[in-house]
């Protein structure tokens, strides 16, 4: 059986937010076919028993002047550059007939035996593209580190993807600009999990769940409370917002004044916060593409209302259909959430229409190109 080093940026399981459930899923495909084995710096909650082979590399952060300093990606150097020994050992060891790199940052400081090899770079994102729209979101120092780092990615970033063996894209907008790069990639969007189909309660909540250890998270959900929440409570006053996801708890304070918000913290099991919203938002302005909590949410039978920048991650199962509400400025995104409140038909039949074009999307069909090249790949190399 050919083998397969997946090298990641934490343990994927649990998978309890979108960057782990990708991983998680696109390993757990692979090794229905495959050897694989994942391996990451050691931070983070790891599961003692997880699915698939892992093999955790001692890490502790390294110095920002050295990553920063680099041509390369700091975001990529921060979590490489101190394993890039024991990972280049474990390469050695494991004698992978193909890499799998779960972020292009990742790739950009391969040690250099790995070129011997073929490599498989997602791209999560166009770096580039993200870092570009945090600048504006940064202060100081920050905003220009942002701008060296995205003027940066200008460089290292067609170079890893002209390098690959081939690309994987998770948004067509991203499949379009892989392919002025280089010929070899394939679209492998985010799936989701389809449970049953339960209509949302006519008296729940609004539902903020996102991961706040991301920046454009925390920053669109300050400007959400402090521009569309209170309109939104002007025009219905028993509405109620519920803030939940990896680190909400660190905002607890900043909110507890505002009427009608509730932050809950950091949950292992988001079935019950899904199952009391009626609607869910996702009002991001600035950061990655493919935002997974969209079609999670659409995926548990709730509705979505979402920022323009949100919508352009839809993937083609979803987009265009009327199963979620797209509002811009704070007014019409408040207004959009009032009518999810209010109009429960068309909530219903929104929602409705969102779980079931979210059939189309099982992991093991969306990742299926992603694996099925790698598969080819790590063949050939067998073969040879």
């Amino acid at each position: 059986m050919s083998r397969v080093l997946l090298v990641t940026v934490e343990p994927p399981w649990p998978a309890e937010h979108g960057g782990r459930i990708r991983t998680a899923r696109v390993a757990e495909a692979m090794s229905r076919q495959l050897d694989v084995l994942v391996t990451f710096p050691d931070h983070g909650v790891r599961q003692s028993a997880p699915p698939v082979a892992t093999r955790p590399l001692p890490w502790s952060a390294p110095s920002a002047r050295r990553t920063r300093g680099s041509g390369r990606p700091h975001l990529g150097g921060h979590y490489l550059a101190p394993v890039a020994d024991r990972l280049d050992a474990l390469c050695d060891e494991f004698r992978p007939d193909a890499i799998y790199w779960s972020h292009s940052y990742l790739a950009a400081w391969a040690p250099a035996g790995f070129h011997r090899l073929p490599n498989v770079v997602e791209f999560a994102n166009i770096e580039s593209r993200r870092l570009r729209s945090l600048v504006t979101s940064g202060r100081g120092w920050q905003r220009l580190a942002r701008r060296v780092e995205a003027a940066k990615a200008d460089h290292w970033e067609p170079r890893v993807a002209a390098r690959a063996a081939c690309c994987v894209a998770l948004s067509r907008p991203d499949l379009a600009l892989l392919h002025e790069w280089t010929s070899d990639v394939v679209f492998a969007p985010n799936g989701v999990e389809i449970g049953p189909y339960h209509p949302s309660p006519p008296d729940g909540y609004v539902l903020a769940l996102a991961s706040y250890d991301y920046e454009p998270n925390v920053a669109a959900l300050r400007t959400l409370v402090r521009d569309a929440w209170p309109l939104v409570r002007a025009e219905s006053p028993t509405a109620r917002l519920v803030i939940a996801g990896r680190r909400s708890e660190a905002l607890t304070e900043e909110f507890a004044a505002v009427a009608g918000v509730t932050v809950i913290g950091t949950l292992d099991d988001v079935a019950q916060v899904y199952a009391d919203a009626v609607v869910t938002v996702a009002p991001a302005t600035t950061g990655g593409g493919a935002q997974l909590k969209l079609t999670e949410s659409m995926s548990r039978g709730r509705s979505v209302v979402m920022s323009p920048f949100a919508a352009r991650g839809l993937p083609d199962a979803v987009r265009g259909a009327d199963a979620y509400w797209v509002a811009g400025d704070p007014r019409s995104f408040a207004m959009a959430v009032v009518d999810a409140v209010r109009n429960l038909p068309v909530r219903h039949a929104r929602e409705r229409t969102g779980w079931q074009c979210c059939a189309a999307l099982d992991w093991s069909r969306t990742v299926g190109p992603a694996v099925d090249a790698v598969a080819d790949l790590a063949g050939r190399g067998v073969a040879s």
